[in-house]
C-alpha cells in the first residue's frame, strides 16, 4: 500500500500520563464523559490516565472529538491507537460522526485496535465504552490529529505475482492500482480518479497497465494517481527489481574420488552479487611484481555532499580478486578522497599462494601468464582473522601454463580482518576517489590483480541505485533429484564398478529465484572378494585349516594387499592370500586396492567339531532298514578312505578306496566274524585303524 505522506506509531509503553500532558492535552473518557472536545492534537485514554492502571467494572462513558478547523477548507480528525488492550466482554465503538445515531466505523475488543488508525469522513468522531461487572484490563492510548482531506488519499499498487522483486529472466509483469480515502471519500464516488505510468519515458494511462522486463538490475517508475474532484494527487516513484546472477565460487566437495561407501562432505558457497547502478567494481589483469606496483581507483559522486563515514561500519567492504605466489610479500592498501588510508593486509612471514598462480619456475618469460584469481575480501565482519594469522588450506590445481601442482598451500578466499581498523577511514567523504594500491616487496615472486571492489553500508544508497539479494535457503540433491539435506551436507554412495555421480547445490534467494551448481563425484569400488576354507568348517577338534583369499573376478587381486587379523587385531606379517587358520576364532583380513586405495574388510569364523571315528562292531544285514551296513559314524572327514576287510581264514572279501556311503553290507557272506583295516589320513599323516565286525542275521 502507497501512501502519500509518512505515518510513526511509536511502540513504548507510557507509564504516566502526566509525562505528555506537559507538551499537549490528555483526555481521559472518564473526565470528559459527555463533553464534544475540539482539538487537533492532544492523547486520549480510558480512565486509568495510563497503560498500566486498569479501567474498573460498569463503566459506560462517551465523549466525541471534532476537528478543529483552522484552514480554509474542511478538517477531518483521527485517532491512532498506540496502545489497546480490553477485557472480554468490554467494548470501544467508534461513531462516524457527533452521535452514536451516526456509522459504526469500528468496534473495539481484546487488543484488535492496537497500532490501528481510525479516519473520519466528516468533522467528528463519537467515542462510547461500556465495560462488563468482572472484566477489567489496561485499556487504551490514542493520539489525536487532524488531517485534511488528501492526507486521507491513499493508493494500492501491486503485481499479478504479488512482488515486485523478481528472476532475470524475459517477463511481462502487469501492474494493478487503485485509490480509495481512508474512512471513505466524504465527497462522492472515485470513478473519475485518472492514472498516469511512467516507465522510463514509456507513458501509459489505465488502472491496470504491463511492462516487459529481462535483464538483471533496478528499473524505477512513475506513478500520478490524480482524484480530480477532490483535487487529490498522490505521486510516487516504484522500483521494480530484476535479480543478479550469483557465483558458487568455492563450492565443493571433501574430495572428489571417493570408495564405495566412504562417507564425504558437500560444502555449497554461494555469493551473491550486488546490483549498482553507478562503478563499484574495477575489472583488469593487471601484473604485479617487484618493480609493478597496482594503482586503480574509484570515483563516487552519488551520495549528498556532506556524507561522510562516521562509524567504521559505514564502511562494508572492499574486496581484491588476485593470484600470487606469496601472500607474506605484499601489501595492500586503501585510500579515501581526503588522503586519509587503511592497510588492508601487510607483509608477513607468507608462505602460501593466493588463488592459483602460475609459478615463475615454469615460464621462460616471468609472470607473461595470468592464473586463476580468488576474490578476498576486508570487512569489519569477516570469516577469518588477519591475512597473517590465518591456517594455510591445500589444494591440487592444474595453471593455466597446464602445470599440475600437488598439496599447495593456499589461503582461502573469503573475508577478512584488515591490518588497520577501519576506524582509520572516519571523516572520509564517500564521494571522490577511492584508490586501492597492491605492491609486492620480494624479488622473485609474482602475480595478477584480476579487479576490485567496493561497498558502503547498503543503506546510504537510493533503493533504485544498489540492492543485494538474500539468500534464504540452500539445500544438496543427488543425481535423482532426492534431497540429501541442508547446507553443508555428508553423504556416501555404493557402487559395484567405477561410476560418476552427480551433486547438485541450490540456493534459493528472497526474490524466489532457484540457482544451482553441479559437482561430479567419481565413486571408485572396493575390492571384492571372500575367504575360502581348506577343509570344510567346522574343522574337526585339534586340525588346522588353509584360509585363502578368493577375488570374485579373477585379476583384480593383482594390486591387492593383505592384512590378516585375529579377533580384530592386526596379525604381525600376515601380508598374504593365505594364513593357516590353527586355533577357533573369527579370522579377518583387510584387502587394499593399490591402485585406488579402496579397502574392505572380509572375515571367517573358524569353528570345531568332535571327529573322532565311530566303529561298530556288529551289523544285521537283514533289509529292516535298520544296521543294515557296516556304517562308520564320521568317517565323511576323510575323504579318500581305505577299507578292507578279511573273513577268518584271512581271504579278503571287501575292498574300496573311498569308503564312505559305500557301506559293505556282508553281501554273500555268512554270519560270522570278519576283520576290518581301515586306512586314512588326518592334517597329512596316514593312520590306521583295524578291528571286528560281525554279521548277524
Amino acid at each position: 500500500m502507497i501512501r502519500p505522506f509518512i505515518r510513526i506509531i511509536f511502540a513504548a509503553v507510557l507509564l504516566f500520563s502526566g509525562l505528555l500532558q506537559a507538551q499537549t492535552m490528555h483526555f481521559p473518557i472518564n473526565i470528559y464523559d459527555g463533553q464534544d472536545i475540539e482539538t487537533c492534537t492532544g492523547t486520549f485514554s480510558d480512565s486509568g490516565g495510563d497503560t498500566l492502571t486498569y479501567y474498573g467494572n460498569n463503566e459506560s462513558y462517551s465523549i466525541t472529538f471534532t476537528a478543529q478547523n483552522d484552514s480554509e477548507g474542511p478538517s477531518y480528525i483521527k485517532l491512532g491507537f498506540v496502545f489497546f488492550e480490553l477485557g472480554q466482554n468490554d467494548f470501544l465503538y467508534i461513531h462516524d460522526g457527533e452521535d452514536e445515531n451516526a456509522e459504526l466505523i469500528a468496534t473495539g475488543s481484546g487488543m484488535n485496535l492496537r497500532g490501528e488508525e481510525v479516519w473520519s469522513t466528516g468533522s467528528s468522531l463519537h467515542v462510547r465504552f461500556i465495560s462488563s461487572e468482572t472484566d477489567t484490563a489496561r485499556g487504551w492510548w490514542a493520539d489525536i490529529a487532524c488531517f485534511e482531506l488528501c492526507d486521507a488519499f491513499y493508493a494500492d499498487i501491486t503485481t499479478d505475482q504479488g512482488t515486485f522483486d523478481f528472476c532475470p529472466e524475459a517477463q511481462t509483469v502487469n501492474f494493478s492500482a487503485s485509490a480509495d480515502y481512508y474512512g471513505g471519500d466524504p465527497e462522492g464516488s472515485l470513478e473519475n480518479i485518472t492514472y498516469q505510468w511512467n516507465f522510463d519515458g514509456i507513458l501509459k494511462e489505465d488502472a491496470q497497465v504491463s511492462h516487459d522486463y529481462e535483464n538483471p538490475g533496478a528499473y524505477p517508475f512513475r506513478l500520478i494517481i490524480e482524484d480530480p474532484q477532490n483535487g487529490c494527487i498522490i505521486d510516487t516513484i516504484i522500483t521494480v527489481r530484476l535479480a543478479t546472477f550469483p557465483n558458487f565460487n568455492n563450492t565443493i566437495a571433501t574430495a572428489d574420488t571417493v570408495c564405495s561407501g566412504e562417507i564425504f562432505s558437500l560444502v555449497g558457497n554461494v555469493n551473491t552479487i550486488s546490483w549498482t547502478g553507478f562503478p563499484t567494481v574495477v575489472d583488469t589483469v593487471a601484473f604485479v611484481g617487484v618493480n609493478e606496483i597496482f594503482v586503480s581507483s574509484l570515483d563516487f559522486d552519488v551520495f549528498p555532499e556532506e556524507q561522510q563515514i562516521v562509524f567504521q561500519d559505514d564502511f562494508d567492504r572492499i574486496c581484491i580478486n588476485i593470484e600470487h605466489e606469496d601472500f607474506g610479500h605484499l601489501i595492500f592498501e586503501l585510500q579515501c578522497p581526503n588522503g586519509s588510508s587503511v592497510v588492508l593486509h601487510d607483509i608477513g612471514p607468507g608462505g602460501a599462494h593466493l588463488g592459483e598462480p602460475v609459478v615463475l619456475l615454469y615460464n621462460e618469460t616471468p609472470g607473461d601468464i595470468p592464473g586463476v584469481g580468488y576474490e578476498y575480501c576486508f570487512t569489519t565482519s569477516p570469516q577469518y582473522g588477519l591475512m597473517n594469522e590465518t591456517s594455510f588450506q591445500f589444494h591440487n590445481y592444474t595453471d593455466q601454463a597446464g602445470d599440475l601442482y600437488f598439496n599447495q598451500p593456499y589461503l582461502p578466499q573469503g573475508s577478512y580482518t584488515p591490518a588497520e581498523s577501519f576506524q582509520n577511514l572516519i571523516g572520509c567523504p564517500l564521494n571522490g576517489e577511492w584508490t586501492v594500491k597492491v605492491e609486492d616487496v620480494v624479488t622473485g615472486t609474482s602475480g595478477h590483480v584480476m579487479g576490485w571492489s567496493m561497498f558502503f553500508n547498503e543503506d546510504f544508497y537510493p533503493d533504485s541505485l544498489i540492492f543485494t539479494p538474500e539468500i534464504v535457503e540452500e539445500k544438496w540433491f543427488d543425481q535423482n533429484g532426492n534431497e540429501l539435506g541442508n547446507n553443508p551436507v555428508s553423504t556416501s554412495v555404493e557402487t559395484q564398478v567405477l561410476e560418476h555421480f552427480e551433486f547438485t547445490f541450490r540456493a534459493t534467494d528472497n526474490f524466489g529465484c532457484q540457482w544451482d551448481t553441479t559437482l561430479v563425484i567419481t565413486v571408485q569400488p572396493l575390492p571384492k572378494a571372500e575367504i575360502v576354507s581348506e577343509f570344510e568348517i567346522p574343522v574337526c577338534e585339534g586340525d588346522s585349516t588353509v584360509l585363502t583369499v578368493v577375488p570374485n573376478l579373477i585379476g583384480d587381486e593383482i594390486h591387492w594387499l593383505y592384512q590378516w587379523m585375529l579377533e580384530g587385531e592386526d596379525l604381525e606379517g600376515r601380508i598374504y592370500d593365505t594364513i593357516m587358520a590353527k586355533q577357533v576364532a573369527t579370522y579377518m583380513v583387510r584387502v587394499t586396492d593399490t591402485l585406488t586405495g579402496c579397502f574392505d574388510f572380509f572375515d571367517l569364523a573358524v569353528t570345531d567339531q568332535n571327529c573322532d571315528l565311530n566303529v561298530p562292531n556288529v551289523f544285521t544285514p537283514n533289509n529292516d532298514g535298520i544296521n543294515d551296513v557296516f556304517e562308520i559314524e564320521n568317517l565323511e572327514h576323510y575323504p579318500g578312505s581305505v577299507m578292507v576287510i578279511y573273513n577268518r581264514h584271512g581271504k579278503k572279501v571287501f575292498e574300496h578306496n573311498d569308503y564312505y556311503l559305500n557301506w559293505w553290507d556282508g553281501s554273500n557272506q555268512p554270519e560270522g566274524t570278519y576283520y576290518y583295516v581301515l586306512t586314512y589320513k588326518r592334517q597329512g599323516v596316514r593312520k590306521q585303524t583295524q578291528g571286528v565286525i560281525t554279521i548277524i542275521r
